[in-house]
Formats: structure tokens, C-alpha cells, sequence
């Protein structure tokens, strides 16, 4: 079985498993899955604090991917009220923040280290490349890429995709009122007559129910969310300013 449908399988088991409440209704709401990310390293001391100001919307879900290891990512510990978020057994090392609201995405993440040299042929071909990939997604955006250009080239990009259509579940019942989410870091190399996507790394996955905002998340690139260095304590970033919902 291939990888797109090892995806799709365990998409039907979970949203079979979880979508339906107790009376067999409608979907609850939005289901954040925590098998995606990294568990705390119960050795590290150090972390991340911060508070969004009261002109924001509640947030929903932090997640911070460190630069060194981008196949890692922890999730943050949101208050009640969404007002803040904590970080706590983050090795040693940079991290950027991902932050989900309702309706939108903000994050800081560093693609590339130096000026982009990408073409807008190489940017054509990196999205052929994600049109083509996991057709359970019938909705793609790319909302940043940026990499070196030439004989072995490198990209990365900040990826979500959307199943708008319907989803058959495994009771062989088919729903029109739910959609799957996924936004994700992709990492691309150029292998000659095209950009292969050589791996990526998931940091969001929801499932949409009829009360949540449908399609792609709005997206906002927010420089101030990257390279936060953090040593041996919990670093208090204070109060974020993350601009309100346009």
C-alpha cells in the first residue's frame, strides 16, 4: 500500500471512529490530532511562554518546529481562554511557532537561510509537483516556498491542502458536511526535468465539521514567530503582538 493510501485509510478509521457523536449525528466540531507531534523531552528545562493581547482572537492550537530538526514538532499547552500558550521540554536549540486560529494560520517559519534564487519556472514545477501528490486533496495551496535554484537544488515551502469533496467513511456512508485539513512543511530537491518532493512534515491535520470554517485557513507569514532561541529556562516571549483578524 502506498503512502497517499496508508493517509487515506487511516483518515476513513478516524474520522469513522471520531466524527459521529454517541447518537450517531453530526460531526462535534474540530478534532486535532496529537499523534502528530513531538513529546516533551522529560531531561530538557527549557521552553516557551507567551500572551497574544486582547485585540486577538483566541488561539487554538501552538506548535513549534525546531530549526536544526524540522522533522520535529512540539505542541504548546493553550490556556482556557486561548490567551496563552506554554512550551515546556524543548531541547535546546531555535524554534519557530505556528500559531491556528479560527479561520487562519500565522507562523514564522524559516524556509531558507539565504536569499531565495528560486525562477518563477522552478516555482511551476514545485507546484506540479504538490498538484500531483496525495489525491485524497482535492484543494492545494502553496502559501511560501523559497530555496536555491540550479544543479541540485533545494527548496521548502509551507504547504496546506484541503478535501473539500465528499468523504465515503467506512460504514460506506457518504459526508458532504466535513472536510479533512493539512498544513504541512515541504521539502523539495531538483532532480533535472522537475522539483521531487523528497519528504514532508505535517503540523496540522483537522477534521472541519459543519460549525467550523470550511476550505484553505487564511495565511499570515509573521517574521517575529521565527529563531527563538531558548537554553536551559522557560523563556517568556511576553505579549505577542499578533494583529487582530482582518
Amino acid at each position: 500500500m502506498t503512502g497517499g493510501l496508508r493517509r487515506h485509510a487511516w483518515w476513513m478509521a478516524v474520522l469513522s471512529a471520531a466524527c459521529l457523536d454517541a447518537s450517531g449525528g453530526s460531526v462535534t466540531g474540530t478534532k486535532q490530532s496529537t499523534r502528530l507531534y513531538t513529546a516533551p523531552d522529560p531531561a530538557a528545562t527549557g521552553g516557551i511562554a507567551f500572551r497574544l493581547p486582547a485585540t486577538c482572537e483566541p488561539v487554538e492550537a501552538a506548535i513549534a518546529v525546531p530549526v536544526m530538526s524540522r522533522e520535529l514538532a512540539y505542541n504548546g499547552q493553550v490556556s482556557a481562554d486561548g490567551r496563552s500558550v506554554r512550551f515546556e521540554g524543548l531541547p535546546v536549540n531555535r524554534y519557530d511557532l505556528v500559531l491556528v486560529f479560527d479561520g487562519r494560520v500565522v507562523e514564522g517559519v524559516l524556509l531558507h537561510r539565504d536569499a531565495s534564487t528560486l525562477t518563477d519556472a522552478d516555482r511551476g514545477k514545485i507546484k506540479s509537483t504538490v498538484d500531483r501528490s496525495i489525491a485524497f486533496f482535492d484543494t492545494k495551496a502553496i502559501h511560501r516556498c523559497e530555496g536555491v535554484a540550479g544543479a541540485e537544488g533545494r527548496a521548502s515551502a509551507v504547504l496546506q491542502e484541503v478535501r473539500t469533496r465528499p468523504i465515503t467513511l467506512q460504514d460506506a456512508s457518504v459526508r458532504t458536511d466535513i472536510q479533512v485539513r493539512s498544513l504541512k512543511l515541504a521539502f523539495f530537491e531538483d532532480v533535472g526535468p522537475g522539483w521531487h518532493m523528497i519528504r514532508s512534515r505535517e503540523l496540522i491535520r483537522q477534521e472541519v465539521g459543519p460549525g467550523d470554517a470550511k476550505g484553505l485557513l487564511a495565511h499570515q507569514h509573521d517574521p517575529q514567530l521565527q529563531g527563538i532561541r531558548v537554553m536551559d529556562d522557560v523563556r517568556d516571549l511576553g505579549t505577542i503582538a499578533i494583529t487582530a483578524k482582518q
